[in-house]
């Protein structure tokens, strides 16, 4: 699993990165770092890292090598075993270009010991606030920034996201954080804290849903507002969303049904029309829907330059065609046995990912990390 003949060193490959995160958040930000081409060196307690005991498991299975969580946040990483405390922590610190970090109170501390590297801090509450300290999850980051309400229906009660959606988001903003002080520390030499609350990347994109509620729309963003079709309908064999928020959209959409009338009426042009004939409009599209297969309308309707797309489950999205011409699977190993894993989630045609080592066995590669990041160092013991 070593980069392919002809292809350059990844993006990052002069940087060392520090991952002492005890969060999926923090672990993901310092897998990207991995992925194109940093040395980063993932420290964990005798134990193993809290990913490693998250399911699911490979054939269901759980131990400690078998999660595939710790096998995909973890990748591209080398495993070193320090417990809390010991002072070759902070000579870890000291070597490090980067250091990742999940407490405020360790963001701090390595911001002290090691002043000109960068300290990536993905916290809860973030590093300053009275709530630095508070503790927080996936669920509840969903219930503070209202994601739980508008992933609901209006008059329903609120719903949780699934599949660790905050995390990946904070993640995701603070691998970009962290570039950009890289970009900062290579033009002036100063290291600094990225602190990245986990509850702010849902309030961004929650955007411009948060800004209409400022200003009178309490119901902004959420699900199942007045209107044609707010969520997916059903076709012969599943499920897809169609748009008509343009005209385009609408007029095309109806020819794509055999509904002529109700694209050449130019009554239904106007959103404020549709919305209050919605009931006789949805009876008679849904009859038209449920005669056509959803890749049938998928493709008839995008080549008419209509914005539609068909629900797809895990298992489907796993086997999708799309998907794997744009190189979105890669291989991994979990406890010796070869799977499918996914690969870096942006495309770069000359330093792109590479897949050097699976998620690594615990402390498989202490001694080694010890012995080249500490060469020169005048060890704590």
């Amino acid at each position: 699993m070593t980069p392919a003949d002809g292809i350059a060193d990844g993006a990052l490959s002069d940087l060392r990165i520090l991952d002492l995160s005890t969060r999926l958040s923090a672990a993901f930000a310092a897998k990207l770092m991995g992925d194109h081409g940093a040395d980063v060196a993932l420290v964990e307690p005798s134990e193993g890292h809290v990913l490693r005991i998250e399911p699911p498991f490979l054939d269901d299975v759980e131990g400690i090598e078998r999660s595939l969580l710790h096998a995909y946040a973890n990748q591209n990483k080398r495993s070193v075993v320090l417990d809390e405390g010991d002072l070759r922590r902070d000579d870890l610190m000291r070597a490090a270009d980067i250091i990742v970090v999940s407490e405020p109170a360790e963001a701090r501390h390595a911001s002290e010991v090691a002043p000109g590297a960068i300290v990536l801090a993905v916290t809860p509450y973030g590093v300053d606030t009275a709530m630095a300290d508070f503790p927080g999850n996936d669920l509840t980051t969903a219930a503070v920034t209202g994601w739980s309400l508008i992933n609901g229906d209006q008059g329903e009660p609120p719903l949780r996201p699934t599949l660790h959606q905050s995390y990946y988001m904070a993640g995701t903003m603070a691998y970009a954080g962290t570039v950009a002080a890289l970009v900062e520390r290579d033009r002036n030499g100063t290291g600094q804290i990225v602190d990245v609350c986990e509850l702010e990347p849902l309030v961004w994109v929650g955007a411009p849903g948060v800004l209409a509620a400022a200003y009178g729309d309490p119901a902004s963003g959420m699900r199942n507002r007045p209107g044609v079709f707010r969520g997916p309908v059903a076709s012969r064999d599943g499920h897809l969303s169609v748009t008509f928020s343009r005209p385009h959209f609408w007029i095309e959409a109806m020819r794509a049904l055999g509904l002529d009338d109700l694209a050449e009426d130019p009554r239904y042009l106007d959103r404020t029309v549709r919305t209050a004939e919605a009931p006789e409009l949805q009876e008679r599209i849904e009859g038209a829907l449920a005669q056509r297969d959803s890749w049938d309308l998928f493709e008839d309707m995008s080549r008419r330059r209509c914005t539609v797309g068909v629900v797809m489950t895990m298992k489907d999205l796993a086997e999708n065609e799309h998907l794997a011409v744009r190189n979105a699977f890669a291989e991994t190993v979990i406890d010796g046995r070869e799977v499918k894993t996914l690969a870096s989630p942006c495309e770069m045609s000359a330093t792109p990912w590479t897949m050097r080592s699976p998620a690594p066995r615990l402390g498989e590669h202490t001694g080694e990390v010890l012995g080249e990041w500490l060469a020169d160092r005048e060890v704590a013991r």
